[in-house]
């Protein structure tokens, strides 16, 4: 290699690690250009690629890449990451799974694998099996939060709600700390405004829309919001999101320690995370506490942070009952009029009466949440349950509806627990599909231990009640809540009240009235705001 390309070479290898991904890409590109028959440089390209999310280009240069060179598995993980990128999950999951099979003892493949049936795959068991070898090395900080998250979804009979709630801690106090102790920035200038920012990688049409935005809508006309994005999806609830924004920052690239500088220097009065354990390079910048108050609310808020740098937990009553105080490292701010608001989209079907005789159940929620636990459950019930149905005349059966039941084998796990049983698999190819086909159910039946969230809502909203247990983390309990805000009463929506079918009849009208909490984001804006004012 001539000497100009080689030091282009190793001034690109330098600037990848201190993470200057464009001029990286440009030196990697220059030199393919003039050697194009090199594997490692083609892998480092498509490297800089993906970090910069340029997924088509990183998914040529990995192809390249393992055209010239078919072992390196590095470059095949890369072109995995670009599907997942792009959309493409399905095509990202089976590459995985090839390589895990070929590789069972690579922790980057096995932890990429089990983050992926977590998103994808719909099995959060064997996302913490994948986990598990890997507790203890080089990759343990992956390993255990992939198990911590995987248990959210699937967790052992042994493992309880403190259990997880102390592993949790425990790891952001081992892991999620960034270096130098935190302090408290300089007090923001006196505003005739408050300056509130809100981080998140989801201000698209996403649950942290469709529970904050009717809120936030009224809270910009009090205060000034600083969105700082770390998503690269764009799309109506974006522009949404950004009609409301005094300024918008793209932070998608930025590491912990950059994210927390920037948001230091924005000066914030209150900065309000909408991104939790969705985003751990998040997370953990704010460890350092970048803004004077912190608040967590909306977005992978399933269970603590772990965090103690937290001014509060955004919830209610019926998320966080009493005596639940010792599951959270935050103090938990119980809002009376409810801890969000549902903003319905312009597209929901209306509530109607199914004309059938034939009773049909739906389990909606993401099929990641769909337990071995609730599975077993759900087979001990169901022939008391279809007896009840026979002595009307009627049949029973099961509706799972999501698009991730495209996948064969997650169907397959789905009927062999449930064998004998009538069921059918739902894939919608969009959000008004799906909402049209949850629309035709009787009821729904919530999964366990992780509740469904913005689905029992919609179900609510298309006058199919649900169908819930009791549990006791922040993200067992979003069906019980929206119930009680919705004004309901216990023995309207407790699983073990079921008698084979609703107690309420479908009647045809919503059930979440136009009267109720769950809808009120005047009432939601105003006790936001009273907080958000206090000194």
């Amino acid at each position: 290699m001539q000497t100009h390309l080689a030091n282009t070479l190793k001034q690109s290898d330098a600037l990848r690690r201190e993470g200057h991904w464009s001029r990286a890409r440009d030196g990697y590109l220059q030199v393919l250009s003039q050697v194009p028959s090199n594997a490692i440089v083609a892998h480092n390209a498509a490297l800089c690629h993906l970090a910069l999310g340029e997924a088509d280009q990183a998914l040529a240069r990995s192809r390249q890449a393992l055209e010239l060179d078919p072992a390196l598995w590095q470059s095949a993980l890369v072109h995995a990451k670009a599907l997942i990128t792009r959309g493409d999950k399905a095509r990202a999951l089976a590459l995985l799974e090839k390589l895990h099979a070929r590789r069972p003892d690579n922790a980057e493949i096995a932890i990429e694998l089990g983050r992926l049936m977590l998103q994808h795959g719909g099995d959060a068991a064997y996302a913490a099996q994948l986990a598990e070898p890997f507790l203890h090395g080089s990759y343990e900080r992956e390993a255990r939060l992939l198990l911590l998250i995987s248990q959210l979804y699937d967790r052992p009979g042994q493992v309880t709600a403190a259990d997880l709630s102390s592993g949790i801690t425990a790891f952001s106090d081992a892991h999620m700390q960034l270096p130098g102790q935190a302090q408290l920035p300089p007090a923001p200038k006196r505003r005739e405004r408050l300056r509130v920012g809100l981080l998140s990688p989801q201000f698209t049409t996403s649950p942290v829309y469709f529970f904050t935005y009717g809120a936030l809508e009224r809270l910009a006309q009090e205060v000034d919001l600083v969105f700082f994005s770390r998503g690269r999806k764009v799309d109506w609830g974006t522009a949404a999101f950004r009609s409301l924004a005094s300024d918008w920052i793209d932070v998608s690239q930025a590491s912990s320690q950059a994210l927390a500088d920037t948001l230091t220097r924005h000066a914030l009065d209150v900065l309000i995370d909408l991104g939790g354990w969705m985003d751990p390079v998040a997370l953990q910048a704010l460890s350092s506490k970048p803004a004077r108050r912190l608040y967590k609310w909306v977005g992978g808020q399933s269970a603590t942070t772990g965090l103690r740098v937290f001014d509060g937990f955004i919830t209610d009553r019926y998320q966080t009952p009493a005596g639940t105080d010792h599951l959270y490292s935050e103090p938990l701010l119980r809002l009376k009029s409810g801890y969000v608001t549902y903003t319905a989209p312009p597209y929901l079907p209306k509530p109607r009466k199914p004309r059938r005789r034939q009773i049909h159940l739906g389990v909606i929620a993401n099929p990641t949440k769909v337990s071995r636990g609730f599975l077993a459950d759900l087979r001990k019930r169901w022939p008391a349950w279809q007896a009840a149905q026979a002595k009307q005349g009627r049949d029973i059966a099961l509706r799972f509806i999501d698009y991730r039941y495209q996948n064969g084998a997650l169907r397959q796990r789905v009927q062999t627990a449930l064998p004998g049983v009538e069921m059918a698999f739902i894939t919608p190819t969009s959000h008004l599909d799906y909402l049209t086909a949850v629309g035709q159910l009787d009821a729904t039946l919530d999964s366990w231990p992780y509740s469904g969230g913005l689905t029992t809502i919609e179900a609510l909203a298309l006058g199919v009640p649900a169908y819930t247990r009791l549990g006791e983390l922040f993200c067992e309990r979003h069906t019980v809540a929206h119930c009680r805000y919705a004004g309901m009463r216990l023995v309207e929506f407790d699983l073990d009240h079921f008698d084979g079918f609703a107690a309420q009849a479908r009647s045809g009208r919503a059930l979440l009235r136009a009267d109720s909490a769950r809808v009120d984001h005047d009432a939601l804006a105003d006790e936001l705001l009273s907080h958000l004012l206090r000194q």
